[in-house]
């Protein structure tokens, strides 16, 4: 059902795109041949998604990165069409209907949105820096850098992975924290990404959390890569780093955890000493859970704050805390952006984002 729905809406998307321009721009005409390349175009999208997820070469690889490329571009000229469709509706209800053809300047708003789209995309993740306080002996002056939604994979390369490993190490943290999304199914270049990361350097180690694509990518196999990766996995449990307990919950929405349980892994976390209370979850759910359980201060990812506009305001449909600093009584929540993105090599209105948080102690 998943699969036909998907199949039935980039169908669509194709088949509007190409009919409308070709209604709209001269010497084109919505022939036989563009009624019919819409079917061709999405099931040659499809293939080239799914094909690479079970033939790893360099040939599927390609066809990976064509794949998730042109998910963002059609994406993009959808949008640009259908703002395209509503002016012409509406100078048609005013009593002054456009009579030059839109055709060519939609195509020309697509490109430039494009093009400003990969520009963001490939720049490097920019550092966000918050001081958090914190009232646990012993925390005043640790450095943790969030690192969150990688997606090592066709789009993000192993360059852009060992730029990243240099980033952080530049940065001297005392925590390295991975809330999820880190690895993709990249065949014989997953080697390469574990390497990166291994080589990220922490005084107090690195930790991370499943996210969704963990699941999606088989979430025994992650855990490995994990391992490999000098990451401790925290698949509901907790560790203690310092004078800082790192509660780590498995993906909220992939392996079904509601509010009670959620809670009870924290308690079982946080009951134990005095330490500040660090909380780990992909999704940024239940903030009002973690604060009435001692939590100080939680990181999330997940939701890229959207990634290309205007997906951020249908992302905020469904996450009310989308992107930011929030606080709930004494908890702080943190939801970056992510480090890089999903899919396309496209950011529109967001960022590549490295979180890099201070607790600082609170003035007496």
């Amino acid at each position: 059902m998943f699969l036909f729905t998907a199949f039935m809406i980039v169908f669509m998307m194709h088949y509007v795109a190409v009919a409308w321009t070709c209604l709209n721009t001269p010497f084109l005409s919505f022939n036989l041949f563009a009624k019919i390349l819409p079917v061709f175009m999405t099931l040659f999208f499809f293939a080239a998604f799914i094909v690479p997820h079970q033939v790893h070469n360099d040939f599927t690889y390609i066809l990976q990165i064509m794949a998730q490329s042109w998910l963002g571009v059609l994406f993009l000229y959808f949008i640009t069409v259908m703002a395209a469709m509503l002016l012409q509706l509406i100078f048609k209800l005013i009593g002054h209907p456009i009579t030059f053809s839109l055709g060519p300047l939609v195509i020309l708003a697509a490109f430039v949105l494009t093009s400003v789209s990969v520009s963001r995309a490939l720049k490097e993740p920019e550092i966000t820096e918050l001081t958090i306080t914190t009232e646990t002996p012993g925390t005043d002056g640790i450095k943790i850098v969030q690192v969150s939604d990688t997606h090592f994979g066709a789009t993000v390369t192993p360059s852009r992975a060992a730029k990243l490993t240099k980033q952080i190490n530049a940065l001297e943290p005392d925590l390295i924290l991975f809330t999820g999304d880190i690895f993709e199914d990249t065949g014989r270049y997953t080697p390469l990404f574990v390497e990166n990361v291994k080589d990220m350097k922490a005084k107090l180690g690195k930790f991370g959390v499943t996210g969704n694509h963990e699941y999606y990518g088989g979430i025994m196999k992650n855990m490995d890569l994990f391992r490999e990766a000098g990451i401790t996995p925290l698949q509901n449990k907790t560790v203690q780093a310092g004078k800082i307990n790192i509660v780590g919950i498995n993906d909220i929405l992939s392996s079904g955890i509601k509010p009670q349980y959620f809670e009870e892994i924290i308690r079982a976390g946080t009951v134990s000493n005095n330490n500040y209370n660090l909380l780990l979850s992909h999704t940024p759910l239940y903030l009002e859970e973690a604060a009435n359980n001692k939590i100080d201060l939680m990181l999330s990812g997940h939701t890229h704050n959207g990634q290309i506009w205007p997906f951020k305001y249908l992302t905020g449909l469904r996450f009310k805390n989308l992107y930011g600093l929030y606080k709930k009584g004494k908890t702080n929540l943190y939801v970056t952006s992510g480090t890089f993105y999903w899919g396309p090599a496209l950011r529109l209105g967001t960022k590549n984002e490295l979180p890099v948080i201070t607790l600082k102690e609170a003035e007496k």
